[in-house]
């Protein structure tokens, strides 16, 4: 079995530490039986998730359960229940062995009153035994009846389905119990529950609350992965806009943990690939590194909103990517789309690319914003990128030792360069200081404006790339 550094090897957002903690709260916690891991789509919540259970598969009996890949059955208590089924069982036959047999045996309470509701080859394919074999000789009657919504039933009238419920919770203990005993494993048994946020909304409030009417058990915790205000989104969809969504989820969930994704530098070093760029002589550490400045000129010291690394090695590209990606808001899973969607619109560029404003096209463009549109029509392209500034973005700046210069005022100059005409590049000749220089040169000729200008048509067959 790989040991916790290969498995967390690919972890350039550190998420290793959170899993570690987590690990030691729940088992500190019991009280704490499911545990929300919260973050919006696109952030790293899967990937979490998936290395966190390979490194407790060591010491723990765990069960990794993609809700949306069941999305499309009837009843989720099932769908979970044959997922407990395929994980938790010995490589043999699991009816070939006493302990096995009698697994099967005590779930075949729930799972004979649900076997209806889904398909044969469903429950074949997930628990090994055929629906047959599960409902006896009044199988054929049973599987013909196709009772609806049996386990709903089941649920609202507790006085009848009490034994049941106990006979199903005793039966799970018993599968996780026999699981750990088997493999030399510690209790309690882990269930990671992810993509809940891109099911139906039905689909997943029933499951939760399957979970928490026959899943509350001693030797048992939780890791749900989910996007708690699109949850609160589906419920309300479900029962009404004045719907006290955010309340109803709090019965679900005994804790939240939310992904931190604000140090994306480790992840935008790895995974920006090199490219030939126009250099703007960025301050990439923003440190003052002791030159000595003509005149008046005085070093400008970082901002909280300056974008700048420590990181050994760490490129002006990277910085901007990273610069961009605050400015624009950006989750990582978006990210690494950008990135390659600005490959591939560097491969096809001749020379050296204007990589600040290749990237800003890319970010601006792939936020649907009705404002990109407003970046190619004159008179009105400052405008769009000033809008978009003051009511979307967050506030960025890049250091360039003797100036900070914000997103928007390097987007606008280069706007500026592809609109002028002879006395429009006389007047910005004027004021070429720090990173505008290396810009107005490398625009000097009507050939490199054209080429600019067909950025345009670039980032739009690059933005189809998914």
């Amino acid at each position: 079995m790989a040991d916790a550094e290969e498995i967390w090897a690919d972890d350039l957002m550190d998420r290793q530490p959170s899993a570690k903690f987590l690990t030691s709260y729940l088992l500190a916690n019991p009280h704490v039986k499911v545990l929300n891991v919260n973050s919006p789509w696109g952030a790293g919540k899967s990937f979490f998730l998936n290395r966190w259970k390979n490194e407790l598969d060591s010491d723990y009996v765990c069960v990794f359960f993609n809700a949306w890949e069941t999305d499309y059955t009837a009843e989720p208590l099932i769908a979970l229940i044959t997922c407990i089924e395929q994980q938790t069982k010995d490589n043999l036959d699991l009816t070939l062995h006493s302990a096995g047999r009698a697994a099967v045996d005590a779930t075949a309470s729930i799972v004979k009153k649900a076997a209806p509701l889904i398909a044969k080859g469903l429950v074949k394919k997930y628990i090994g035994v055929e629906l047959k074999e599960l409902l006896g000789d009044e199988g054929d009657q049973e599987e013909a009846d196709f009772a609806s919504d049996i386990v709903s039933t089941l649920i609202a009238d507790q006085a009848k389905t009490l034994k049941h419920v106990d006979e199903f919770k005793k039966a799970i203990l018993e599968r996780f119990s026999q699981a750990a005993d088997n493999k030399g494993l510690r209790k309690p048994a882990f269930i990671f529950i992810d993509e809940l946020d891109r099911c139906r909304p039905t689909y997943a409030i029933e499951l939760l609350e399957r979970i928490k009417h026959f899943f509350e058990l001693e030797n048992c915790r939780f890791v749900i992965a989910s996007d708690s205000r699109q949850l609160a989104h589906s419920i309300r969809a479900v029962y009404g806009q004045g719907f006290s969504s955010e309340r109803y989820l709090n019965r679900f969930f005994d804790a939240e943990f939310n992904l931190n994704n604000a140090d994306i530098y480790s992840l935008v070093h790895h995974s920006l690939p090199e490219i030939a760029s126009v250099a703007l002589e960025l301050n990439v550490t923003g440190k003052n590194i002791g030159f000595f400045f003509p005149g008046d000129a005085e070093y400008v010291y970082p901002r909280k909103n300056t974008a700048i690394s420590f990181i050994q090695g760490y490129t002006e590209n990277a910085i901007i990517i990273v610069g961009l990606c605050k400015y624009f808001k950006v989750e990582l899973r978006e990210l690494m789309n950008y990135i390659k969607q600005i490959k591939s619109a560097c491969d096809s560029i001749e020379g050296a690319v204007h990589f600040f404003w290749l990237a800003y096209l890319v970010f601006f463009k792939a936020t649907k914003s009705e404002l990109y549109s407003g970046l190619w029509v004159t008179g009105k392209s400052m405008e769009a990128v000033s809008a978009y500034d003051a009511a979307e973005a967050d506030p960025v700046t890049f250091s360039f030792t003797t100036e900070l210069a914000s997103v928007k005022e390097l987007a606008t100059y280069y706007l500026a360069l592809l609109e002028s005409d002879h006395q429009s590049r006389n007047n910005l000749a004027q004021n070429i200081s720090s990173w505008r220089s290396p810009v107005f040169f490398a625009l000097s000729r009507e050939s490199d404006i054209l080429k600019l200008q067909n950025y345009k048509d670039i980032v739009e067959l690059a933005h189809r790339l998914s």
